[in-house]
C-alpha cells in the first residue's frame, strides 16, 4: 500500500490538470487555482450578506499577507474583483466581486460540480463517509504537529 502522502499528492495532481484542461476549454482558466477559490469564497460571503476583508482571504486559503497580495492584485488587475477601504479602519480593504465575474459564477458553479459528481463517481455514500473521517484525522494530525 501506498504512504498517505504520496496518494494524496498523486490525486491532488491529477484533479489539478484535470480540472486546469476542463477549465480552459470553458474559459475560465483563472478559476482552477487561488483565484478560483477567492470567487469562490466571496460568492459564498456575499450570498450569506457578509463582507469580506482581504484578511479574510488570507485566513480562508491558509496563505501568507504577502501570497495574498500578489494574488489580490493580480484578480484586481485581471478585472475580478474591486476592493474598497474601510471607512473605520485606513489599513483594511474590503474585497467585492465584479460583475462580470458574478454573470460567469453560475457556469463555474456548475462546472465545479461536475468535477464533484466526476471524482466520486463509484463511491458509496459510507465509502465517502469513512473519506471524511480519515481526511478529518489527517487534517487533525497536521495542525497539531504544526503547532509544536
Amino acid at each position: 500500500m501506498e504512504k498517505p502522502l504520496q496518494e494524496l499528492k498523486k490525486i491532488g495532481h491529477l484533479i489539478h490538470l484535470m480540472v486546469e484542461r476542463e477549465a480552459k476549454k470553458r474559459g475560465f482558466e483563472f478559476s482552477a487555482g487561488p483565484q478560483g477559490q477567492v470567487l469562490r469564497f466571496l460568492s459564498h460571503r456575499e450570498k450569506e450578506g457578509k463582507v469580506t476583508l482581504i484578511r479574510d482571504v488570507e485566513q480562508e486559503l491558509h496563505i501568507t499577507k504577502s501570497v495574498t497580495s500578489n494574488l489580490i492584485k493580480r484578480m484586481e488587475k485581471n478585472g475580478f474583483i474591486y476592493l474598497e477601504a474601510s471607512p473605520t479602519d485606513k489599513r483594511a480593504k474590503y474585497v467585492y466581486l465584479t460583475d462580470s465575474v458574478k454573470a460567469n459564477l453560475n457556469d463555474m458553479k456548475q462546472f465545479f460540480e461536475e468535477v464533484e459528481r466526476s471524482l466520486v463517481a463509484g463511491v458509496s455514500e459510507e465509502e465517502l463517509a469513512i473519506f471524511f473521517k480519515v481526511m478529518q484525522q489527517f487534517y487533525e494530525n497536521m495542525k497539531k504537529r504544526s503547532e509544536e
